[in-house]
């Protein structure tokens, strides 16, 4: 095969945005540079890959087998690069690493932190994204690593190391209506709007199944917000709104105006996990970072909805 690393990037470009001018954007490159490489690999391969619409283009069933491939060779193209970077210079080499959110309890933060001061020729890579989104950039050697919560019933297709337990807890502010008393059930809380990821995150997706569960009507997301931070609880202190948060983060914001709901149901399991790409070892750059996780403490892993 004569293509080029390059031509299987931008012909996977084009088939997850479906549009020349989305795949032209991401890349920053031109949309001749991308039509020309597509006809680069339909020439290779002797078929249609693509099919032209009025929206934009869309992968022929040869296109989907050929798209899988490519995957599998860019992944397997990244480990490379990845050895190469860590023969050339022990302390030296590209981490890539992925979370979902970059507030300062994420304990992927201080890990960062000690591995620049070791390792003085080290460059890293921060992506951020909603769990199934970097799991997805895991598993196609896009990320190295990726510290997402995980929760039950909800898969992520990668290597997954436990790293601590830490469950969302439903909250509303101290004078809300419900939080003077002392034993609530579900139907109690219908009638109220919340604050919370968007309806396809692993948070919504969670308390949408307790909901579910107690034949109740799915919960109506009145302020969506892409992970628990210190404003969106600020906010949530001047409104009756209800959410769900971090156990982490209720600890660290023990007074501040907020309650936990004495609603048992609403205490929903949810574990910080580590992901790795299956079937490859780690890097000892990885794995560096894999102890140094392991070893640390268990408060701040906070990692969004």
């Amino acid at each position: 095969m004569s293509l080029a690393i390059h031509d299987i990037e931008y012909f996977l470009a084009v088939a997850q945005a479906g549009r020349l001018s989305g795949a032209a954007e991401a890349l920053g490159v031109t949309q001749p540079a991308l039509s020309k490489a597509v006809k680069r690999v339909e020439g290779e391969f002797g078929l249609q890959l693509f099919e032209r619409r009025a929206r934009g283009v869309a992968l022929t069933a040869a296109g989907v087998r050929v798209a899988q491939q490519m995957r599998r060779l860019q992944a397997d193209y990244a480990d490379v690069v990845l050895l190469a970077n860590e023969m050339r210079a022990q302390r030296s080499g590209l981490l890539r690493v992925g979370v979902t959110d970059t507030s300062s309890r994420n304990r992927m933060i201080a890990v960062l932190a000690t591995l620049l001061k070791q390792r003085p020729g080290l460059r890293v890579r921060i992506g951020v994204d909603r769990s199934e989104a970097l799991a997805e950039q895991v598993r196609e050697g896009a990320l190295d690593l990726a510290l997402v919560p995980a929760y039950e019933g909800r898969l992520l297709d990668a290597e997954r190391i436990k790293i601590d337990n830490d469950p969302l807890l439903p909250l509303a502010r101290a004078g809300h209506p419900l939080a003077t008393r002392s034993r609530l059930a579900m139907k109690d809380l219908a009638p109220y709007g919340w604050m919370i990821g968007p309806e396809h995150s692993g948070a919504y997706g969670a308390l949408a199944a307790v909901f579910a569960r107690h034949h109740l009507a799915a919960p109506t997301i009145v302020v969506e917000v892409p992970y628990s931070s210190e404003m969106n609880l600020s906010l949530l202190a001047a409104t009756d709104l209800l959410t769900v948060a971090p156990r982490s983060l209720v600890r660290q914001l023990a007074g501040d105006g907020l309650v936990v709901l004495p609603v048992a149901a609403l205490r929903i399991p949810r574990a910080v996990v580590l992901l790795s790409r299956q079937g490859t070892a780690p890097t000892p750059l990885m794995q560096a970072v894999i102890d140094a996780l392991l070893a640390g403490p268990a408060a701040p892993g906070r990692a969004g909805p």
